[in-house]
């Protein structure tokens, strides 16, 4: 997992896959697997937190 969050702070910090490769710690195909796994998790956040707003304006004491 040292890897992925290696990459993770990479790719947020602005590098694009091909740069990030280029460093040779991790192939293109490990790098697109991570980015897939980056963007699924991303996605799921932002539901998570549309989710909380969503049910913190529900009263309930109804």
């Amino acid at each position: 997992m040292t890897s992925y969050r290696d990459f993770a702070v990479k790719y947020e910090g602005g590098m694009t896959i091909m740069e990030i490769v280029a460093q040779g710690e991790i192939s293109r195909r490990t790098a697109y697997r991570y980015k897939a796994y980056y963007d699924e998790v991303q996605k799921n956040n932002r539901y998570k937190k549309r989710n909380e707003q969503v049910l913190s304006g529900i009263n309930p004491t109804r």
